[in-house]
Parts: structure tokens; sequence; C-alpha cells
């Protein structure tokens, strides 16, 4: 269990993140922007998203839940990673489906309703 202290601190982490990934983005250097979100990953969850990504693209959830005992908080912050991740790489089958995975867990177990999130789904299923 995630003490209530760190959640804050991840997410805090996650925004600065996110904001250089945006602006790596906008100066079309979406390798670094990747790398930081690997980053993210490793340094905040200790996992590498590209092996997961790639070694269990179908059963993403259960390896997160079961082999590495994530909640609910954890994959929230996998789903802010994941997407950006799959906005940088949007034909990457694999990636998409797993960002897919995690979006339609949260949609259903969050008791958070998020309309970013059912707008991704759209987004997501609409894409081919």
């Amino acid at each position: 269990m995630i003490r209530k202290d760190y959640i804050q601190r991840y997410f805090d982490e996650l925004a600065k993140v996110l904001a250089a990934v945006l602006q790596l983005k906008q100066r079309q250097e979406p390798e670094n922007a990747e790398e930081k979100l690997d980053e993210f990953g490793h340094n905040f969850l200790n996992i590498n998203l590209n092996e997961l990504v790639e070694n269990n693209a179908h059963n993403f959830l259960s390896t997160l839940i079961e082999k590495h005992q994530f909640e609910i908080v954890q994959i929230k912050l996998i789903e802010e990673l994941l997407y950006h991740k799959y906005l940088l790489n949007p034909l990457n089958k694999p990636l998409k489906n797993c960002t897919l995975e995690v979006l339609n867990y949260l949609a259903k177990n969050d008791s958070d309703f998020s309309w970013e999130r059912q707008n991704r789904i759209d987004q997501l299923n609409s894409s081919n």
C-alpha cells in the first residue's frame, strides 16, 4: 500500500514530467519525450514500461496487479504514462491495446468518473 504522503508527490512529479513531455513534443523530440515517460515509470513505479507492454500485451493489467501489486493509484499513473506514450507512438498496436485495457479498467473500477478518460477511450477505439 502506498503511504498517503507519497501519493501527492507522485502526481506532482508526474505533472512535471508531462509538462516536460509536452515541451519536447512541441520541439519535435519524441524520443526524448518518451525517455522522460520511461524514466518516471522506472523511478517512481519500479517498472520498465516498454518491457511490460512487449511481454504482457495480453495480460497487462493482471501483471500489474498480481506481479507488481499495483493499486488503483499506481494504475492511474500508468494510465497517464501509457496514454502519452501512445500519442508519441500511435501505430504501436500492443501499446494501444494496453492503454485501452487500463483505461477501460479504470472506467469500471475507479470511484471518480472522468470525462477525459472516456474521451481517451473513444479516441483509441475510433483510431485504426
